[in-house]
């Protein structure tokens, strides 16, 4: 058989080859978990690879034992308290949006002592940068990833029966804000971990940085926005490749232990708008002598619905809500003006800027039918557009989840689009972007209660689970770029 073999091999560097993926493939098996499906390979077609793809494979390799280190660095019992204290501590200050003084504090003090260097970004932003070589000098590197957690609380008072509920009356972490800074803040301690112990190659970590954005004020306020029009955003050196951001999801489908996202459009765009309707009051038994600013606000409530169910095409969506209707304080006196509040929501951008379009048109329309004038306004509050996945992205941080949350059937999912709207869509019109889902219902500790409720409640055993994809995510990207001597996906 040997002979054989020698006889089939027509020079010493078909030997030499030969050898070289015997020995790859025992190391990859032993030493780094590699395994090849029995259905997909076998030991002879690893000498029949292309360059292409042995290099892959080494790439792919390299990327695994990368994620593998992190998923056993957060298995450790006592990461997994501190992230649990991080959130708790901040759960007990929530602070509304613009105002996030001491949340600001709190995550600078943590960055100061996991000794990452960061900057303030205007009032309670902050921006900070890890460059996984160790040379954080500015402007050095030439890749990056950028990581992203939001900080700002609402105006709810707290109801959920927790041992450590909000000390500032009025204001709450209901949508899990607190825990996204705790994921980040795991994160930020794995990576930097790494890079002092040196455990991330030198062929993966070259002129690689991470950066980790704190962002104030999405709930409504446009953090990102402002953020991205910071001097020290529009300074960054390297600009980011990429950018990654994950939120806790405590609705059935989406049970603690998974991970969700998908390519294209995750979450719609949102616009708050108000409707002024100006007529000409007087006395309620005399309506033909005035102008009805409520008969005329009631026709542009149904007819605005138009917009939806006839001018939207059935494979599109498009929500638009009349949430609150003011007019007149006295039963006998017709008032001169009505004003009409709501949001309008879409998933496609398209679609999003020609419904702002229509129902700015149509309330006028129906204003003038009735003699009134109408003034509509998006202005009471930033428009998010919606956010919209790479589709690379998307499925790179699929592949990334597999090694963290583990391959097991509905563990990875692909999920549906949601009518809610993040301002991490401003990041996603940057960067090539992912929003992603992190799982958080677990109907045995009670954590069952949907975002901005006065009774949510986080399942904790998550944080573990988020600081490790948000590591990973970076991790993986830089190293299989630098082994690819890119700087975008493959």
């Amino acid at each position: 058989m040997t002979r054989a073999f020698f006889l089939r091999s027509n020079s010493l560097a078909t030997i030499f080859r030969r050898f070289f993926f015997f020995f790859f493939f025992f190391f990859a098996h032993t030493c780094l978990g590699f395994q090849l499906d029995d259905h997909d390979e076998d030991i002879t077609s690893l000498y029949e690879m292309t360059s292409s793809q042995q290099k892959n494979l080494t790439r792919s390799t390299a990327m695994k034992s990368l994620i593998e280190k992190i998923t056993l660095l957060k298995r450790m019992e006592s990461f997994e308290e501190e992230l649990i204290e991080i959130r708790r501590q901040l759960h007990r200050r929530p602070e509304l949006m613009h105002e996030e003084y001491f949340t600001s504090d709190f995550v600078k003090k943590k960055l100061e002592e996991y000794a990452i260097e960061f900057n303030a970004v205007g009032e309670t932003g902050i921006l900070a940068r890890l460059a996984l070589d160790g040379d954080n000098e500015k402007g050095k590197g030439k890749i990056a990833v950028l990581l992203r957690a939001d900080m700002d609380a609402l105006p709810l008072r707290e109801e959920a029966r927790v041992e450590f509920p909000s000390e500032n009356v009025g204001a709450m972490h209901a949508c899990g804000h607190d825990g996204h800074m705790a994921m980040l803040l795991g994160a930020a301690k794995i990576l930097k971990g790494m890079v002092d112990r040196g455990e991330i190659p030198n062929d993966c970590a070259k002129d690689a940085v991470v950066y980790f954005a704190f962002q104030p004020a999405e709930e409504g306020g446009a953090g990102a926005k402002k953020m991205l029009e910071s001097k020290a955003m529009r300074e960054m050196l390297p600009v980011p490749a990429t950018a990654f951001a994950l939120h806790n999801w405590p609705y059935p489908e989406t049970p603690s232990g998974t991970f969700g996202t998908r390519s294209g459009t995750i979450m719609a765009g949102a616009g708050t708008f108000e409707i002024i309707v100006k007529g000409r009051g007087g006395h309620a038994a005399v309506p033909h002598k005035n102008v009805d600013t409520i008969v005329c606000a009631a026709n542009i409530v149904t007819g605005l619905q138009t917009i939806v169910s006839r001018k939207t095409s059935a494979l599109d969506s498009v929500v638009i809500t009349i949430s609150t209707f003011n007019a007149g304080t006295v039963a006998n006196v017709m008032p001169d003006e009505a004003i009409l509040t709501g949001t309008l929501r879409s998933l496609q951008p398209k679609t999003f800027s020609w419904a702002m379009e229509e129902l700015s048109k149509a309330a006028n329309a129906l204003g003038s039918a009735h003699g009134c004038v109408v003034d509509v306004s998006f202005a009471s509050r930033e428009v998010y557009p919606p956010t919209v996945n790479d589709a690379r992205a998307a499925n790179f941080a699929k592949e990334v989840a597999k090694i963290v949350f583990g391959a097991a059937l509905d563990t990875v999912l692909d999920v549906d689009p949601v009518m809610p709207a993040e301002d991490f869509s401003f990041f996603a019109n940057e960067y090539p972007s992912v929003m992603s889902w992190i799982g958080s219902y677990n109907k045995q500790i009670g954590a069952v209660h949907p975002l901005h409720s006065a009774k949510y409640y986080l399942d904790e055993s998550i944080l573990k689970d988020g600081a490790a994809m948000h590591a990973g995510y970076a991790l993986a990207f830089l190293a299989d770029a630098n082994l690819r001597n890119a700087t975008t996906f493959a």
